[in-house]
């Protein structure tokens, strides 16, 4: 089975807002199915928004950068658009496990103006830090924030990092976040 590989300037496209639509609706979607529904979706006439953020993950001696979903799981569409479009694949609605309708359009429509102007003008980048056991990193948010720690071990599914922190004498295992710490540079 090929699989399909959407170009970033493709995802792009997808991230303009169609300011045209007044019923939005989000659609969850099917794990890292999200642009191939919404570029499906937007060639039979959807309109659609997937706003993007890029990705960065640092390993050890290289960097890997990719284009996700800002709302992992869910594309934003018009409404009526989609429901009453034939055009739709029943193979790309088999992909979308759920229609959430806002309770108050307008405000899902101003929200989504909002997160447009920020991608629109910002590059969002979200990234990650993979150390390996052993690195010191220094931890910038939190109750130990400034202190230093060692990496013990790596939990990248919860995105956790497990760090041996020396305080007072003693040492102290704790989880973090991995946006809560950096790379000692020093």
């Amino acid at each position: 089975m090929a699989s399909t590989r959407i170009p970033n300037s493709t995802s792009a496209n997808l991230g303009t807002f169609p300011s045209e639509v007044t019923s939005w609706a989000a659609l969850r979607t099917s794990a890292r199915w999200e642009k191939k529904i919404a570029l499906a979706l937007k060639r039979v006439g959807v309109p659609v928004f997937l706003p993007m953020l890029t990705r960065r993950v640092i390993y050890p001696g290289k960097t890997q950068q990719s284009e996700t979903p800002l709302f992992s799981g869910y594309i934003f569409c018009d409404e009526q658009a989609f429901l009453g479009n034939p055009a739709v694949l029943a193979a790309n609605r088999k992909q979308i496990a759920q229609i959430l309708k806002p309770g108050d359009s307008q405000l899902l429509r101003d929200e989504l103006v909002r997160v447009a102007e920020l991608v629109e003008h910002h590059e969002l980048i979200q990234e990650r830090l993979y150390g390996s056991p052993g690195d010191t990193v220094r931890i910038i948010a939190g109750p130990l924030s400034g202190s230093q720690g060692t990496v013990v071990a790596l939990k990248p599914r919860k995105r956790l990092i497990v760090l041996e922190v020396s305080f007072l004498g003693a040492r102290l295992e704790v989880e973090v976040e991995e946006h809560q710490v950096e790379k000692d540079r020093s």
